[in-house]
């Protein structure tokens, strides 16, 4: 019996690709390879169609042939993408418990944030035992520069990394945004110093949030995690003990998945800057001891970021 193909007839389908994921939701299907043929003719498709996504799939290690004409089956790239998918999915299970628990701790919304190519995703949201609190949703995509979550992983990625990770130029949402890129940098030493990013009314008006990187057994930064709250409930007091808890909170989850460093017993939140204000436009003073900072306005792209 010919094999269902899904979405091909769909407003905005594209050809090409609904072809690639019948074949590719077929072979996951299969416990044994397949012959050009023998999927040509189980998908309705022609054989040269057949052939061209074989190949292309093939060359970037999607699918494989376990022996000279022996057909075709999924490949490793999928297992590397799954374990992807798993690794993200596994850190939202394991961190919720602790984001739960900062969530009542502060009284405050508590975001978990991973990146997600040019995007930050919003993984995961715990809500406070309160009757009134910021509600966020989960899946919503944002950009890095604008809030305390971006930051807090942007501060401890590669340069180049971080580059591609950022637009040409840094789009301002309100007018605390920081869309000059010298002044990112500066903002990012001190997060690098501290483990402490701070979105000061920069996404949106009225609203305020402290966030810290997740690092994992590599020491990368996988996530950012903090609070989010109006801004009138952010005084001196409560800001210093919810940078302590959002640190204690990021190690924890850090460990959960893995981290065995002492990153967050070295960073230094007393030296944080006050964030009452926005960073000024020409950055501030200070360099990282064992690091220098991120250079996003030099040659070649870098020159086109925040100009």
């Amino acid at each position: 019996m010919p094999a269902r193909r899904h979405g091909t007839n769909g407003d905005g389908d594209v050809p090409a690709v609904a072809r690639m994921l019948d074949l590719v939701e077929f072979l996951a299907g299969s416990d044994r390879p397949y012959g050009i043929n023998e999927l040509a003719r189980a998908l309705r498709l022609p054989v040269n169609s057949v052939f061209r996504i074989l190949n292309c799939l093939q060359a970037r290690g999607f699918v494989e042939s376990p022996a000279p004409a022996a057909g075709f089956q999924l490949g490793t790239g999928f297992f590397s993408l799954g374990m992807r998918l798993h690794a993200r999915f596994d850190l939202r299970r394991r961190a919720r418990p602790r984001l739960e628990a900062l969530a009542r701790e502060t009284g405050e919304t508590v975001q978990l944030h991973v990146p997600d190519g040019r995007d930050l995703l919003v993984l995961d949201v715990a809500a406070p035992p309160a009757p009134f609190f910021l509600q966020v949703v989960p899946g919503t995509r944002l950009e890095y520069h604008a809030g305390a979550f971006g930051k807090a992983i942007l501060a401890f990625l590669p340069e180049a990394e971080a580059l591609r990770r950022l637009p040409r130029r840094l789009p301002a949402f309100t007018p605390n945004t920081i869309t000059d890129a010298r002044a990112l940098c500066a903002e990012l030493t001190t997060v690098r110093e501290t483990g402490l990013a701070y979105d000061r009314e920069e996404r949106v008006t009225g609203v305020y949030c402290i966030g810290a990187p997740v690092f994992d057994v590599n020491g990368a930064a996988v996530a950012g995690l903090g609070v989010t709250g109006l801004v009138s409930r952010f005084d001196a007091g409560s800001r210093k003990r919810f940078e302590r808890e959002v640190l204690a909170c990021a190690d924890e989850v850090a460990r959960d998945i893995g981290y065995r460093g002492d990153r967050y017993q070295r960073f230094r939140p007393a030296g944080a800057a006050a964030p009452s204000k926005p960073a000024p436009a020409r950055g501030r003073p200070g360099m990282h001891p064992r690091r220098p900072p991120l250079d996003l306005t030099t040659q070649g792209k870098r020159k086109e970021i925040g100009t």
